[in-house]
């Protein structure tokens, strides 16, 4: 039996059958979302039948709003199943026919295209110097020297990237006063020098708060868990301080996740207050919450003492 005669095309042929652009359909092979085509130059490549499935695949999914990253799980998926589930690939004998193939028969990942972790550096140090509402994708993008579309393969939208860098961005808020915090053993001291780390970056934490509370409220369940961790690694510190001083016996009774909560809160307006009312100074402000922790936490004796 004569071997099965596969369908190719030329780039331009592809493109038209495909209704994307080269530069997508080369954007999607240096991501990895589409196999290598036959390649029969430096310049001269053929696609099969499988390359136009998977872009009509792409295609239409993308348009459901699913990320690339995603799409690439369940191309990968597919042909892990069923090896042509997209259709039957070029044999590597068909680019021998027409030339030799060169020693690598991956296309050239195109110029400044850049890791996940460097588009979550940049956002994380974006968003720490101009907040989430006044950072915009082309900010990251112009910063990276990277196209959008480089930028969309790893992250759907901006919020997406900032649900990911917020516990990087909340570790490096505060990460100067976590060595001393270690150090101290006295549980109020304790919840003391985590206000102190968090003052002069009230706004900062009014942010991480803001974005966490959208998370919860998102449809999308996996949305919703990255904000309810974000609250809970904000959260627990405080907890474990407070559960500390209940043991020790300094602090009055009461259920850890409220006070937490409430704790979070407490910061949370204090950055609205220095919006509202910039002539209160940051010593006043230190002094009166000092004071609101030393009161509301303690038990009446060592308030007293």
């Amino acid at each position: 039996m004569a071997p099965r005669e596969i369908k190719h095309y030329k780039i331009a042929e592809l493109e038209k059958l495909s209704g994307l652009p080269r530069r997508t359909i080369h954007f999607y092979l240096a991501g990895k979302l589409l196999h290598s085509p036959a390649r029969t130059g430096k310049t001269m490549a053929y696609y099969d039948e499988a390359h136009l499935k998977k872009l009509r695949f792409i295609r239409e999914v993308k348009g459901r709003g699913v990320p690339l990253l995603a799409v690439r799980r369940m191309i990968a998926d597919r042909e892990a199943e069923n090896a042509e589930a997209f259709g039957a690939r070029l044999d590597p004998a068909f680019a021998r026919e027409k030339a030799a193939l060169p020693r690598s028969r991956e296309p050239r990942k195109p110029k400044g295209i850049k890791t996940r972790e460097t588009i979550l550096e940049a956002g994380s140090r974006l968003f720490r110097e101009k907040g989430y509402r006044n950072t915009r994708v082309s900010d990251v993008t112009r910063g990276l020297n990277i196209g959008k579309g480089t930028f969309y393969f790893y992250f759907s939208d901006k919020k997406e990237l900032f649900l990911e860098c917020a516990p990087q961005i909340f570790r490096e808020l505060f990460s100067r006063g976590l060595a001393e915090i270690r150090e101290e053993k006295d549980p109020l001291k304790r919840l003391i020098l985590r206000a102190e780390t968090v003052l002069p970056v009230l706004s900062e934490f009014a942010v991480i708060i803001d974005l966490a509370r959208e998370a919860l409220l998102d449809p999308d369940p996996k949305v919703r868990k990255l904000g309810q961790d974000i609250i809970l690694s904000i959260r627990r510190p405080l907890e474990s301080d407070f559960e500390n001083g209940i043991q020790r016996g300094l602090f009055s009774p009461g259920d850890k996740r409220i006070v937490g909560t409430l704790l979070i809160g407490i910061f949370e307006s204090l950055s609205y207050l220095q919006a509202v009312n910039p002539e209160i100074s940051p010593d006043e402000i230190k002094k009166t919450l000092f004071g609101l922790l030393t009161r509301g936490l303690s038990v009446p004796e060592k308030r007293k003492g």
